[in-house]
């Protein structure tokens, strides 16, 4: 299965990749993680950070980079999923690297976690890769089964620091530049302090503003984000 062809009508961003990921205060994990992703002599990769710090991003990206080994990979949000039961999980571990998205989605939920854990338990005895995210640390899950617990604390871990508001004007001003943009620091501070304050709001919320810049061929200016986000 490639990665193009999604269950479940799940959305694979193509711009999620590393390249398009500033690190930030995880540059030193980053490297780690692609070091780890080289190698895949692990059976588990456990991603873990606060909400809105760019989980999901890394989590593609790491797909992104498998693919681009010739690996055959797969990402799937489980918060997406939970609707349609465990069934979901079905014939995943036969993918060499299944990326799943928000275990924390499934905690609590006794027929969904021990399908993960009898999952993990095939992709590992057969020499498979199981990447996840959760918002917290493996040595304290969210789960309730304690084998899938036991199993989640096996693996490689990386802790996803999110930006500081520093960090999150440069993240804006480095990604319009990209896009062929110019945002001042004085209009990123705005936005910053406008919206959520996660990074999923503020690139939610640039992806419109560089949607309406191109479409009103209007510069970025304060007026126009007031205008275009409706502030």
């Amino acid at each position: 299965m490639a990665i193009q062809q999604l269950p479940l009508g799940v959305t694979f961003r193509e711009d999620a990749v590393f390249e398009d990921y500033l690190p930030g205060d995880n540059a030193q994990t980053l490297g780690a993680l692609r070091h780890a992703l080289a190698r895949l002599d692990e059976t588990l990769i456990y991603l873990w950070g606060a909400s809105g710090s760019g989980l999901t991003h890394l989590l593609q990206a790491c797909v992104h980079d498998l693919q681009s080994q010739g690996l055959e990979s797969l990402y799937l949000p489980l918060a997406d999923c939970v609707q349609y039961g465990p069934d979901a999980l079905e014939g995943l571990d036969e993918m060499a690297v299944l990326a799943l998205d928000d275990i924390d989605s499934i905690a609590g939920l006794p027929d969904w976690e021990e399908a993960l854990f009898h999952l993990f338990n095939r992709m590992r005895d057969s020499g498979r890769v199981l990447l996840v995210t959760s918002h917290t640390s493996p040595l304290h899950p969210t789960v309730a089964l304690p084998d899938l617990a036991s199993r989640l604390s096996w693996g490689l871990t990386f802790h996803i620091q999110p930006l500081t508001d520093e960090q999150k004007t440069d993240w804006l001003i480095w990604k319009a530049r990209r896009r062929g943009l110019t945002m001042e620091p004085d209009v990123a501070a705005f936005l910053i302090n406008r919206t959520a304050r996660s990074m999923t709001a503020l690139v939610d919320a640039f992806e419109r503003l560089d949607h309406g810049s191109l479409a009103q061929q209007r510069r970025l200016t304060i007026p126009f984000v007031k205008s275009e986000l409706g502030l």
